[in-house]
């Protein structure tokens, strides 16, 4: 992975940006996606177990609505 990857630099030598081959950056795209699922994933097991801190019906008034609103 991360072949033929070129570097920008400044005027002194410092790398201020890089130039990926589509294919890798794809391949980066996919492994991004995957580890976004994984943390989702995990934070949805951490949160089963939790209380909610808030109320449906008091987050409903914080917001001005009913349970009546939402059948609209």
């Amino acid at each position: 992975m991360l072949n033929n990857v070129q570097f920008i630099t400044d005027d002194h030598g410092h790398r201020t940006a890089v130039i990926v081959p589509m294919s890798e950056w794809e391949q980066m795209e996919k492994a991004r996606d995957i580890l976004e699922h994984v943390y989702l994933s995990g934070l949805i097991e951490e949160r089963k177990t939790s209380k909610a801190s808030v109320g449906f019906d008091d987050l409903l008034n914080q917001e001005g609505l009913t349970r009546a609103d939402l059948d609209h």
